[in-house]
């Protein structure tokens, strides 16, 4: 009996020590969502008329009700699942691409959360996979193939598309930008009750930031849409609504609109965090949970 109790022992010492070896966290969950979404393309397919009821059905609505009710940034996740699929027939193949990939999606994942954790400790976390829209090539073409959201503190979801090349190191880089948010989630959210311009600025601008700490040869377009006239003109044109609460205008400013660059928030946000660190030595547990306005101060934007 002793010998049996000793040798279970030694067992699971060995399997705690192999995943610490191989970067494999059994707190952290990876989930393929393609089921909900290879069950809407049957479907659709038979129904077209029915097709965007359908979608909100067996996608929207299924998958946030399992998954993301709790999550703090529901809102925000519910409004992502909402656009509906009308290309069931790419759809499929998106899915497909992701099935063939799956073991290279999963060791990549725990390679970025492993090397994330290095710096900052966020754990039981659980990442959601999802295949991309057809109807959004052209956005995920801009971004590399990878899309990736915060649901929580505990939560991200990932849209991959391995048709585009990049997608391998860019869903590296996407996972510590995303574990940059739920860290900072995880320790702040609710502290305030309102979630201004300069703190989107900031917050995409803490994740940009780390990710690029952690695979620096990496380039994200969005961090370096703007030239530095470029970057002057938006940053004054922002300056005097910070403090805006408007979250449809935040998005504008984020993402680009009519009025607004492509991707201008995001540089901007980059490049205002970049400035706060250059001088700093400050550790990355530190400078993440910095406040918006003390890495606008430290940065020197005027």
């Amino acid at each position: 009996m002793k010998k049996n109790i000793k040798f279970k022992l030694l067992t699971l010492i060995l399997l705690i020590s192999l995943g610490n070896v191989f970067g494999q966290n059994p707190r952290n969950k990876i989930i393929f969502l393609n089921d909900y979404y290879s069950s809407y393309a049957d479907t659709a397919e038979n129904d077209i008329a029915n097709r965007d009821n359908l979608y909100k059905e067996k996608i929207q609505t299924a998958i946030f009700n399992s998954y993301f009710l709790k999550s703090e940034y529901s809102d925000i996740v519910n409004n992502f699942l909402s656009a509906p699929i009308q290309n069931t027939t790419e759809l499929k193949q998106a899915i497909e691409r992701i099935n063939v990939n799956k073991k290279k999606i999963e060791s990549k994942i725990t390679s970025a959360l492993k090397k994330s954790n290095t710096y900052i400790k966020n754990d039981s976390l659980t990442i959601y996979i999802l295949p991309a829209n057809p109807d959004n090539k052209a956005i995920m073409q801009s971004m590399s193939g990878i899309m990736g959201l915060t649901a929580g503190s505990k939560q991200i979801l990932l849209t991959i598309e391995p048709e585009i090349v990049g997608w391998e190191e860019m869903l590296e880089y996407a996972v510590a930008h995303e574990f940059n948010h739920t860290y900072w989630t995880n320790l702040n959210f609710g502290k305030s009750t309102k979630w201004t311009l300069l703190d989107y600025l900031i917050f995409e601008g803490r994740g940009d930031s780390f990710a690029h700490l952690l695979y620096p040869k990496v380039k994200a377009p969005w961090t370096s849409a703007l030239n530095e006239k470029n970057k002057k003109d938006l940053w004054n044109k922002i300056k005097p609504k910070l403090q805006s609460e408007d979250i449809p205008f935040q998005m504008e400013v984020m993402f680009g609109s009519r009025n607004f660059p492509f991707s201008g928030g995001y540089t901007l946000g980059y490049d205002i965090v970049q400035k706060a660190l250059k001088n700093t030595i400050k550790s990355v547990e530190n400078w993440t949970n910095l406040s918006s306005e003390k890495l606008l101060e430290m940065s020197g934007y005027k």
